[in-house]
């Protein structure tokens, strides 16, 4: 089984550097982006596709479902890191902003459990991403293209790779240390009882066509530039 990790198109909230909420819609940037990787997908046997119910990421998903003809599954399991009241819409480098996440970072390193107000901490979103692998271990699909949000998808990794051990201090490290961008893709793979991670933040930049395939100029996990045809390997999600 492949899962094709798929982050969201561009939002304005992205572009300024604000906390994201649910609310938040796709830019033109965004629209195009998914546009580019529902071209991408063309070449790409999909058997299922997955969104969180963020407006952002069901955009991203309608316009890649369109293009491959396929239905859209809600799954509020795929929906971002619930941050709190306070603080969403506001600019990332704002004192408080600052304030208060520095303070859930310190307090979570020695209690997982603890709660600023009525954000998920670390203990909620790892136990989220538990149950989401177990979905998706349910799934008969051979490949399943889910759309959700930068540090959801991560969790979801870190998770596959660390299980039940991953740790607030872990899960930091992995997510300070690896790349998500917008409209890019993480693919992991299932053989028995076994998750790999095939591919981090593969990025569609480009896509021409030839008589008779669709090439994808691609940027892998360490921003490699990496060319892929219809036969080769697939890349990320």
């Amino acid at each position: 089984m492949n899962i094709y990790f798929v982050r969201h198109g561009q939002t304005t909230i992205n572009h300024q550097n604000r906390v994201v909420s649910f609310e938040d819609r796709l830019n033109e940037t965004g629209q195009k982006q998914a546009s580019v990787l529902a071209e991408y997908f063309l070449s790409i046997p999909i058997d299922a596709i997955l969104a969180s119910p963020h407006k952002r990421t069901m955009e991203t998903a309608g316009i890649i479902a369109g293009k491959l003809n396929k239905d859209i599954q809600e799954v509020p399991l795929l929906a971002e890191k619930k941050w709190s009241n306070e603080i969403e819409g506001m600019p990332l480098n704002d004192p408080e902003v600052e304030r208060v996440l520095n303070l859930c970072r310190e307090k979570n390193a020695s209690d997982p459990a603890w709660h600023y107000s009525n954000e998920e901490n670390f203990i909620d979103i790892k136990k989220r991403a538990i149950s989401c692998i177990e979905y998706f271990s349910t799934h008969r699909c051979a490949a399943v293209l889910a759309v959700s949000h930068e540090y959801f998808i991560k969790m979801i990794v870190a998770t596959m790779i660390y299980g039940e051990s991953l740790s607030f201090e872990m899960f930091r490290s992995f997510y300070v240390c690896t790349s998500l961008d917008n409209a890019s893709f993480a693919l992991c793979e299932k053989k028995q009882d076994t998750w790999k991670l095939i591919a981090l933040n593969t990025m569609v930049v480009q896509i021409k066509r030839t008589h008779n395939a669709s090439d994808a100029i691609r940027l892998g996990s360490r921003g490699i530039p990496m060319k892929t045809s219809r036969d080769k390997s697939r890349g990320s999600s």
